[in-house]
């Protein structure tokens, strides 16, 4: 940045200040979370939304490995491969669910922004009807057509069992997970991260307890691996549905307080398409990805049956446990772009240009750090990871390769997911979903249905460093225009923002 535009934006970041302090041009916000987001160091602000969520978010995958963990070692090597055919169809669950909480959240953190408050109460509303209706059609539907489902995702003879007991019960407690999740996504939004952190802790730690007993204790295998999964989530449900029905049973209140910027309100229970128009469009970029996701995963499944020759279903649980180590580090930096949602959401709405662009510069500079450190430990440990979920020694071998060969590139990743959070929080539908699919459709497919032809299995572990590598250089161009974008604003932008 010139030294000349460099001093323009000091002052201007500082009049802007000024400005609030004395309650004379900006928006007077009457809560505190409002001012914390206009005034508050962005580099603390960012570390205080982001810490809950990333702690939230690091307990929910350690939850996914101890699952994985219990199954492999209650139930067996092919119970992992099973566990893995059921990734697609979990992944197209969470496409809608991500699609309608991160739309919502989004457009709750601009018109918190903005002081809307109406239309607030109106996008909250909306969200959750539409969660209880798609979480009933999903089920509904995955449960009449489960099997074939499964077969087309992969499933064998071996693995359908398997697949089948656990998607069964994780289907029926569906539209509990949808709510949950929305609710989950509106309490960050609404700058109260921690809440939506004990929420999902105490899922996270019934998950586990109820895993250990009803597998190891109960021997019930996948089916109790699942309904623990939706135990936990219903424990956390509860949590979350006292602020909405039974406030005035617990100490805590929230949406039933009307103090709060967003809560329950009649307004809310009105129909309204064209703010269901505009959840749907920013939400449709994690749709996609999830959707993606969930194409991506059936192809390498069968890519790895196929290649595999014998040891196809093996190599199908290989990738189910890369796949859970992966996320470990990747939900970290996803509480990352949790945090980043609302404080550019809001700062966008409140047109304070200048703290958006250096909120976005501290994400960038964490994600790449948490995502460096991630892979250092992967490439020096990858056998004691691998052995943490099965005691097969085969399984363990053909493991280390493709942690190391499939995370190769991991710095690179923190980066382009920032950059795609940012869009999404700033409500450039067009460019975060041209980000989200390109790296799964425009790269990754393609090296998916080349490079196994020729490389065998190990064409499958290099598709996605060389991928990722691609999706990063892209991001970049994005992010970069963007950032000049924002520097020409904030010269621009008066010092005292129209309300």
């Amino acid at each position: 940045m010139h030294k000349k535009t460099y001093i323009c934006t000091i002052i201007v970041d500082e009049l802007i200040f000024v400005n609030f302090r004395n309650k004379k041009f900006m928006i007077e916000y009457k809560d505190e979370r409002q001012r914390q987001l206009a005034t508050k160091p962005v580099g603390r602000l960012l570390i205080q939304f982001a810490t809950p969520s990333i702690i939230a978010m690091s307990a929910s995958s350690i939850y996914h490995l101890c699952d994985s963990i219990f199954i492999g070692r209650g139930a067996g090597p092919l119970a992992i491969a099973g566990l893995a055919i059921t990734f697609p169809l979990m992944n197209i669950s969470a496409a809608f669910g991500a699609m309608l909480g991160v739309g919502s959240a989004a457009q709750t953190s601009v018109k918190m922004g903005e002081g809307n408050q109406q239309r607030a109460l109106m996008i909250f509303g909306n969200m959750l009807r539409l969660d209880i209706t798609i979480g009933l059609i999903i089920t509904v539907l995955g449960l009449l057509f489960l099997d074939p489902i499964l077969r087309l995702f992969g499933a064998s003879d071996a693995t359908l069992p398997y697949a089948h007991d656990y998607m069964q019960i994780i289907l029926a407690g569906n539209i509990i997970t949808h709510t949950f999740l929305g609710m989950n996504d509106q309490l960050r939004a609404t700058g109260n991260p921690r809440k939506a952190m004990a929420a999902q802790l105490i899922a996270v730690v019934v998950n586990i307890i109820l895993d250990a007993l009803f597998i190891f204790g109960f021997g019930w295998g996948m089916r109790g691996a699942a309904l623990a999964t939706v135990l936990g989530q219903v424990c956390a449900w509860i949590f979350e549905f006292r602020f909405f029905v039974c406030a005035w049973i617990f100490e805590f209140r929230f949406f039933l307080d009307k103090t709060n910027f967003v809560h329950f309100a009649r307004i809310g229970l009105k129909v309204r398409a064209d703010i269901i128009r505009e959840i749907l469009a920013i939400g449709l970029s994690p749709f996609c990805v999830n959707l993606c996701n969930c194409l991506i995963v059936i192809i390498i499944n069968r890519s790895l049956i196929s290649y595999g020759g014998a040891d196809g279903d093996m190599y199908v649980g290989v990738y189910g446990i890369v796949n859970r180590v992966a996320m470990l580090i990747v939900m970290m930096v996803m509480g990352f772009g949790q945090g980043l949602q609302p404080i550019v959401g809001f700062n966008i709405g409140a047109r304070l240009y200048g703290r958006v662009r250096g909120v976005m510069k501290f994400a960038l500079a964490c994600a790449t750090t948490v995502m460096t450190v991630g892979y250092l430990l992967v490439f020096l440990f990858p056998g004691q990871m691998a052995s943490l979920f099965t005691t097969d020694a085969d399984m363990v071998a053909k493991c280390i390769p493709a942690l190391r060969i499939i995370m190769c590139v991991f710095p690179l990743v923190g980066p382009q997911m920032m950059t795609m959070s940012f869009f999404q929080s700033s409500q450039r539908a067009g460019i975060a979903i041209l980000l989200s699919t390109s790296r799964q459709l425009l790269f990754l497919l393609p090296m998916l249905l080349v490079l196994p032809r020729i490389m065998g299995v190990y064409g499958v572990w290099w598709s996605f460093p060389i991928s990722d590598a691609i999706s990063f250089m892209l991001a970049a161009i994005f992010l970069v225009r963007e950032l000049r974008r924002l520097d020409k604003k904030i010269v621009q932008t008066p010092s005292c923002p129209p309300a």
